[in-house]
Parts: structure tokens; sequence; C-alpha cells
């Protein structure tokens, strides 16, 4: 099963994020983005601080704490 998380596109903020045999399709409004389990560590580990704030991580703040999730944007 791949991992992949959801970004809102009009706000790059991460919403989600899933397990599936399947690749998912991007809509309009949601992109997914297959990840690694090491990215979805740091994601985790992002959240788990923002939540404290009642905040998402945004797509910037993974990308800075982790180059491959970086270059699955391209």
């Amino acid at each position: 099963m791949s991992n992949y998380i959801v970004i809102h596109t009009a706000s790059s903020l991460i919403v989600n994020v899933v397990s599936s045999t399947e690749p998912s399709s991007d809509s309009a409004t949601f992109r997914f983005i297959k990840v690694s389990d090491a990215v979805l560590t740091k994601f985790f580990k992002l959240a788990g601080r923002n939540n404290r704030n009642g905040a998402l991580v945004s797509v910037g703040e993974l990308a800075n704490v982790s180059p491959a999730f970086l270059e699955s944007l391209g």
C-alpha cells in the first residue's frame, strides 16, 4: 500500500494522509502526493507540534525539513 499526503491546493495546507493500493487522482481542490514512511514520520512530528496551536502543516514547512518531499512536488 502507498501513502499519500493530501494537499488543499488553494491554501497549500496538508489536510489529510491516506493509504491506498491504487493511485489517487488529483482534483481541482486537492492534490495527492505519494510519500515514503520517512516523509510521513517528519510530517507527523510537525503535525504534533502544530496541533498544539490548532494549526495545520503547510507544504512549505514540510518541504523545509524533507528534501525528498520537496522533490516529490516536482
